[in-house]
This record gives structure tokens, C-alpha cells and sequence, in this order.
């Protein structure tokens, strides 16, 4: 994971030398979950952060395997270019944990990517919003960088959209100072 460039980053014309890795995603993933799990923990909410940095931990373990399909990619495929990720990662997840030739890990890591993909416990929403604040983190750094803003417009926009659902208190105020922050950079 840590040669495997993230190519959401290339699609958006960022230069294959600027492009963050799948290992570093992965470790500002976890770094933002541990944070947001104790804000949250700060605040009395119940956050089982154990969980929380499992699921951070393996949240992109398939790429390892499948590499980093990128949604400008699944375009050429239309309406199913979404299913086809999703059944490619399920089967490189499968094939990461049968191969670990213990059944008892199999169940628990089987049972953690299940847990990421429904989106449903407080944990997994904790992580899908560290893993898109993190987005915004590198739209900030690419910025920093030089990369001109209409570059990485649409992919802001859309995390930013996404992130209001996320009805977790500390990454919504995360997600503030991240605005705050790159309108300071615009002037």
C-alpha cells in the first residue's frame, strides 16, 4: 500500500510525484478516527475506539490487491462501474483473509469490512468520516502546493456534501475548520 498511488489524485490532474499513497491515506485515516473517536468520548458519547481503529486500520485493505479504483475510472462503465468496484474489493478482501488460514481472524475481519461498508454503527461512521476529512486534509495540502483550486473543486464540494450527513458533532466541527482553513488560503 505504500507504492500504490492514490489515482482519484491523478484524475484530478495531480502529478504522479505529488500523489499520496494508499499507506498515507490510511495513516491520516486513522489519525483523524482516533481523534474524532475521542472528541466524541470527550463529549459522553460511547465510542468503542478499539473498533474504531480496526475498522480505520483495514478500511483500504483490498487496494492492496485491487489498487486504488478511482470514480472517474468507473465512468467508462456506466451505472455498474460501482458494483464492479465494490464485488472486485469483496473478492481481493476474501482472498486477503482466507489467506490468513485462521478462521476465527477470518470472521472478525470479515465481520469489520462488513461493519465499514454498511455505514450503520456509530464506530463505522466515526471512520467514513475521518476518510473523507482526510480528503478535504489533502485538497488543503495539494492547494498549499500550487494546484490551482478548479483542479479539485468538484471533489471539495462533493466531500463536503457527504460529510454533512455524517451527524457526528467533532467531525462536523473538524470539517468547519477545514473550510475556515482554505478560505484563508484563497486570500
Amino acid at each position: 500500500m505504500k507504492s500504490i498511488p492514490r489515482s482519484g489524485w491523478i484524475t484530478h490532474g495531480v502529478s504522479l510525484q505529488d500523489v499520496e499513497s494508499v499507506a498515507d491515506h490510511s495513516f491520516s485515516t486513522c489519525s483523524l478516527a482516533l481523534l474524532i473517536s475521542d472528541l466524541e468520548a470527550q463529549r459522553g458519547e460511547h465510542v468503542n475506539i478499539e473498533r474504531v481503529l480496526r475498522l480505520a486500520l483495514l478500511h483500504d485493505l483490498s487496494e492492496s490487491l485491487t489498487f486504488d479504483i478511482s470514480k472517474a475510472y468507473l465512468e467508462y462503465l456506466g451505472p455498474r462501474g460501482a458494483a464492479i468496484k465494490r464485488d472486485l474489493e469483496h473478492s481481493a478482501w476474501k482472498y486477503i483473509v482466507d489467506g490468513l488460514h485462521n478462521p476465527k481472524l477470518h470472521r472478525s475481519y470479515s465481520a469489520l469490512q462488513k461493519e465499514f461498508d454498511a455505514e450503520k454503527t456509530f464506530e463505522s461512521r466515526i471512520v467514513r468520516a475521518a476518510d473523507r476529512l482526510d480528503i478535504l486534509l489533502q485538497v488543503i495540502e495539494y492547494r498549499r502546493r500550487g494546484y490551482p483550486e478548479y483542479m479539485l473543486a468538484d471533489l471539495w464540494s462533493g466531500t463536503i456534501k457527504k460529510l454533512r450527513s455524517c451527524r457526528i458533532q467533532s467531525a462536523l466541527k473538524i470539517q468547519r475548520i477545514l473550510i475556515h482553513e482554505a478560505r484563508k488560503k484563497r486570500t
